[in-house]
């Protein structure tokens, strides 16, 4: 099988799994990750033999992580598929269970796989949609369902450019944090018809293996963009007015903790380091928490004045 070079957050991969990505990485040099489809593999409900790095368990076990004896890992992900990691973290072979459905897989490629290789690399990871607006992002942070790829796209609708959807990585740089380009589509689980009509132009749309609505906006194509704030959306469908606050260092910190990209982590290593990086990025990086009137319909003052209050302009339309 054929395999597709794309760049995602810092990683040039090379994936025989469909990524569904527009941000093709140089064919040149070799590749930071290969990920190639295994042989079909049997559902099994135990988990992988190993040390275990992270478990999650919702109304049944959802995955769990373990470090492998000759230092690898496997990410089994019940019902769906195992990911075995080998030693050096550039190889990945994805082991489908009978019968399950190959799109799902790939989002857990581009999402969760990714983001294990990330913080298992030692990366900043955050559960986050940024958006440039003239010359800084805004990341928008919290758990599936509170609204970040809803407010990116009104970002985007608003003249903004994706950045990236659900992972953000952050380097840092110079005393301050930069974005990594990442994701080219919003994935939305409701409401998006209304939301395309944000647009001046509709953007292009697909729908995904876990029947969400994939808008393809405009993309970023600038790498490292400095992260202007950190926002966490709290839609109210009673509200009428947008009000943004701004946290105080402890309780940006606390709040920033609640929300990590992968849920589960029981690696000490790991959850220390997190709480270190947590504790920079408050420090460098204001953070907010905005109350925002939901829709549909959505305000047309929304992403003007979130953008206003994170302190980021977009630049004049030339006359």
């Amino acid at each position: 099988m054929t395999l597709e070079r794309q760049f995602l957050y810092g990683l040039s991969v090379a994936s025989e799994v469909p990524l569904y990505q527009e941000r093709p990485a140089l064919a040149e040099g070799r590749p930071d990750v290969v990920i190639r489809w295994g042989r079909p593999v049997p559902r099994r409900d135990e988990p992988p033999a190993g040390q275990m790095l992270a478990h999650l368990e919702l109304d049944q076990p959802y995955y769990t992580f373990t470090r492998t004896g000759d230092d690898g890992y496997r990410l089994r992900f019940y019902r769906t598929c195992d990911f075995v990691v080998e030693p050096g973290l550039r190889t990945v072979r994805v082991e489908l269970v009978a019968g399950a459905d190959p799109g799902i897989a790939g989002i857990l490629t581009a999402g969760a796989l990714l983001s294990f290789l990330l913080t298992v690399r030692g990366e900043v990871v955050l559960h986050a949609s940024a958006v440039q607006v003239g010359d800084g992002a805004v990341a928008f942070v919290g758990r599936s369902g509170m609204g970040k790829s809803t407010m990116a796209t009104l970002l985007c609708a608003d003249g903004g450019a994706l950045v990236t959807d659900d992972v953000l990585r952050l380097d840092g740089d110079s005393g301050r944090f930069v974005c990594r380009l990442g994701a080219t589509e919003l994935r939305l689980r409701k409401s998006a018809a209304e939301l395309v009509e944000q647009f001046d132009v509709a953007p292009a749309s697909r729908v995904t293996s876990d029947a969400r609505d994939a808008l393809r906006v405009a993309p970023s194509t600038t790498d490292r963009v400095p992260l202007a704030g950190i926002v966490f959306p709290l839609p109210d469908h009673e509200r009428d007015t947008v009000e943004v606050t701004r946290l105080g260092a402890m309780e940006a910190l606390i709040t920033l903790l609640r929300f990590p990209r992968l849920l589960g982590w029981t690696d000490p290593a790991i959850l220390d380091r997190q709480f270190q990086q947590a504790g920079e990025i408050v420090e460098r990086v204001p953070v907010f928490i905005a109350r925002v009137p939901w829709g549909p319909p959505f305000r047309p003052d929304l992403a003007p004045a979130i953008a206003a209050a994170v302190g980021v302009t977009a630049p004049a339309a030339p006359k």
